[in-house]
């Protein structure tokens, strides 16, 4: 019992791989293929060897012989002669009873139509040996052959698929502190080659993601364990102290209290960050251009202390979208400007429509940078200047923010240097529908 619900499990667990179904294939069509041509072949002779020979080549067994002379003895219009010639046949048939007749070896009457000859003989009964030897053959060279399809397609089938089993077993190799390996499949531009290529993509994709997310990590945590680090120091100092005044307390406050609005500052990005790579939840009609006006109304005492002058020219851009993520947007570009800015200098927005797109462009003055250096602004706590290293005003988050909320809205965010001087980040988003729509 034991050895047969063994034998069971292993049937049970028998996986067909793609290789030999292959071969199971190729042999079913050759199979196939091989019965259609032997079947015309067939007919093709059997009907060329009627017309070659006159008629067909019948052989009758003994007891339908002696059947047909016996009921043509019996016959009162069968002729006398033949009657005798009959009885001879008969009696030689007779004395051979397991031998098969020829219809060449029998009487020129012999199936002759007619009720003065006796019954017809039906067609049915008789056999030719050389179609019959032509069909032998024929199924003995068949057979031999659809074995050997299917090892020759086994082995086809097993070159052909190498790619799949080489893509299967780096796949099994990878995890996500390995994702350097590549396929780099040599050999035609085929299927296989183009899955090869696409995995290698794939691949590459999510090293870059993978790597991204460390990095996001790594500076999360250490954004994070400065202003940690800072209130811990500022306690300890003050602790140590023999007496700790109202002034130097005082002091401590102020420098926990900055420590803590950072942190607040940084938690608030991450989570924005958070929202909107997630995806929209509700949409509703947004025109950007009346998100602008409060954006700068809460950076005005900012902008006037720093001395940067700011100018808005608005056409409308209406939007399909989270109002709050697009407010955060705006709010963004427009504080990235006027915190990273010269002192005296100048921020310009602007909004747009052309055709099916909606333009935010916002441009301010600034160190000079290159493009090199503006387009990776847009990575988590990238910073490039002395005020954009360990600054306590802002959070490293702002642009990354604003592409995540760009790319979530179907659109996209770029930024380009400013002759001079300075940033000019652009935004385009799908216009939204006309009202009613």
């Amino acid at each position: 019992m034991t050895a047969g619900h063994a034998a069971l499990r292993r049937l049970a667990a028998f996986r067909m791989t793609l290789g030999a179904r292959v071969a199971l294939t190729f042999a079913a069509l050759f199979l196939i293929a091989g019965a259609v041509l032997l079947a015309v072949n067939y007919l093709l002779f059997a009907h060329g060897l009627q017309g070659w020979a006159g008629g067909p080549v019948q052989t009758y067994t003994a007891s339908f012989v002696a059947k047909y002379d016996r009921g043509l003895i019996s016959n009162p219009q069968t002729p006398a002669s033949m009657v005798a010639a009959a009885r001879g046949q008969l009696a030689f048939v007779l004395a051979h009873p397991a031998e098969r007749f020829s219809s060449e070896d029998l009487l020129p009457t012999f199936g002759t139509p007619g009720p003065q000859f006796g019954p017809q003989l039906p067609q049915s009964h008789g056999y030719n040996p050389a179609l019959s030897q032509l069909l032998r053959q024929s199924m003995l060279i068949l057979v031999p052959f659809a074995l050997l399809t299917v090892a020759l397609g086994w082995l086809a089938a097993r070159r052909m698929l190498r790619p799949v089993r080489q893509l299967t077993a780096t796949a099994r190799r990878m995890s996500a502190a390995n994702l350097s390996q590549r396929l780099q499949l040599a050999g035609p531009a085929d299927e296989l080659k183009e899955l090869g290529d696409t995995f290698d993509k794939m691949l590459a994709r999510l090293d870059t993601a993978f790597e991204s997310q460390r990095r996001f990590v790594a500076n999360a945590s250490h954004e994070l364990r400065t202003p940690l680090t800072i209130m811990h120091t500022e306690l300890d100092v003050t602790l140590d102290r023999q007496t700790a005044d109202s002034e130097s307390l005082q002091a401590m406050g102020q420098v926990i209290r900055a420590a803590v609005t950072r942190s607040e500052r940084l938690v608030d990005g991450l989570l924005a960050l958070a929202e909107s790579e997630r995806g929209l939840d509700r949409t509703e009609r947004v025109d950007l251009a009346g998100l602008v006006g409060p954006a700068l109304d809460h950076l005005a005492d900012g902008a006037r202390a720093a001395g940067v002058r700011t100018a808005a020219r608005l056409q409308v851009a209406p939007v399909t979208g989270s109002r709050v993520l697009l407010e955060r947007l705006v709010e963004n570009l427009a504080d990235n400007g006027v915190r990273h800015n010269l002192t005296g200098g100048w921020l310009a927005i602007l909004t747009a429509t052309n055709g099916d797109t909606v333009t935010l462009v916002v441009e301010s003055s600034g160190p000079p940078i290159t493009a090199g250096q503006a387009a990776s602004l847009f990575e988590p706590f990238r910073r490039l200047h002395a005020d954009r290293v360990g600054s306590a005003r802002g959070s490293g988050l702002g642009l990354s923010i604003v592409r995540a909320v760009a790319r979530a809205h179907g659109g996209e965010a770029t930024a380009l240097p400013v002759a001079g001087g300075g940033l000019r980040v652009t935004v385009t988003l799908p216009t939204a529908p006309p009202a009613g729509r």
